[in-house]
């Protein structure tokens, strides 16, 4: 009997309920790892396994047979929570683990004046939560070493799909607003295309490496709105500018950089094939799902 692929993914947001519920249904055992014990029952009907974050003797028991490992934590002060509690626990099992992967961010690279980027660019990140992303790479990449297991970190353009567009927020009458930035443009990624190059990547027999996870078309704010208002039959959203009070710190972060992500390597080298290859199609795709319910 063919065993099945095992899953132990450490953090449930948003991506994580997506591996959930597409690896489940590809017959993967999937566990689960949270700090939140509401988040249980939303990770049990996804057909997966809910584990407490130190509930060190069910971590432990995982390990009779083997499995991947995936982090999509964010760093905790500076630091990767997972390598931190659990680096000691993975060396004593690393002949159970066949992989582990890191969910990190395009931001590492820092700003680079809106020139492309690749997976062998220098990283020069300048926000205070860019540089703990490097750092947490870092830890994973030397677990990695220290275990001689493969490793792959995989950094992660803004994540969008179903339930976190702008489709939806037009759909749910939010109010919208756009900066209006001229030319500033930013890379994306469909939450189903995460999955789909985790799963291939995972499986695949090559060693340790970095992807980036972005689609081919980066684009402004205001394009994006716009196709996404025109398919609704919408009015297009108000424009602020930069100094507007009602941008955030955060938002206003996002635009001191700007960078087009290149994805040569993991169509190249790991052979995936975009099943979103730009917001278009996947806007399109969560309007049409929109229209059945």
């Amino acid at each position: 009997m063919h065993k099945k692929n095992r899953l132990l993914i450490f953090g449930f947001g948003y991506t994580s309920k997506f591996m959930c519920h597409k690896l489940a249904k590809k017959n993967w055992q999937v566990f689960c790892i949270t700090r939140v014990s509401e988040k249980f029952e939303k990770i049990e009907s996804l057909n997966a396994t809910p584990i407490g974050f130190n509930d060190e003797e069910k971590i432990k028991s995982i390990f009779d047979e083997d499995l991947y490992i995936l982090s999509t934590a964010p760093p905790d002060n500076g630091k990767d929570p997972i390598v931190e509690n659990y680096g000691t626990l993975f060396k004593k099992n690393n002949k159970r683990i066949k992989s582990l992967g890191y969910l990190s961010t395009t931001s590492v690279y820092g700003d680079k004046k809106g020139e492309w980027v690749t997976e062998d660019t220098v990283l020069e990140p300048n926000l205070e939560r860019s540089i703990s992303r490097v750092d947490a790479e870092n830890s994973w990449i030397k677990c990695g070493e220290n275990l001689s297991v493969k490793t792959t970190i995989y950094r992660l353009a803004g994540i969008y799909g179903p339930g976190r567009s702008l489709i939806d927020r037009f759909i749910g009458n939010e109010a919208i607003y756009i900066v209006d930035k001229p030319g500033h443009l930013f890379n994306r990624i469909h939450v189903e295309d995460i999955v789909g190059a985790v799963e291939m990547a995972m499986s695949s027999q090559s060693g340790s490496m970095i992807f980036n996870l972005s689609d081919d078309l980066p684009a402004t704010q205001l394009d994006v709105a716009k196709f996404a208002a025109n398919l609704l039959k919408k009015n297009y959203p108000e424009t602020v500018t930069l100094k507007s009070d009602r941008v955030s710190e955060m938002a206003r972060s996002f635009y001191k950089e700007e960078k087009k992500v290149s994805n040569k390597k993991l169509k190249n080298e790991l052979g995936y094939h975009l099943i979103f290859p730009s917001f278009k199609e996947g806007l399109l795709a969560i309007y049409r799902n929109s229209k059945e319910f």
